[in-house]
């Protein structure tokens, strides 16, 4: 079930790796350019641009159908991804 928050490009990255998803898998999934992925995955800032956030929101919930859970930064713990059990 995907949430409110968006992941980070990092945090992308990182369950697409997880996973074993090439970046042209996740756009061909999501329909966008694989250079598009490629750019939001080096992002460092939280997108505010609607597009862009519609976007990340694709690629956040294309990943958790493959398994991946976001786990978001908090007080006592930094960011991460996982796999479900």
């Amino acid at each position: 079930m995907a949430s409110d928050k968006l992941p980070s490009g990092r945090m992308i990255r990182a369950g697409r790796a997880l996973v074993g998803m090439e970046q042209l898998d996740l756009a061909r999934e999501i329909d966008v350019d694989r250079r598009t992925v490629s750019r939001l995955e080096a992002d460092e800032e939280v997108p505010v641009n609607p597009l862009k956030v519609a976007t990340y929101k694709k690629m956040r919930d294309a990943l958790e159908r493959h398994g991946v859970v976001f786990l978001y930064g908090g007080k006592n713990h930094g960011e991460g991804v996982a796999l479900k059990d």
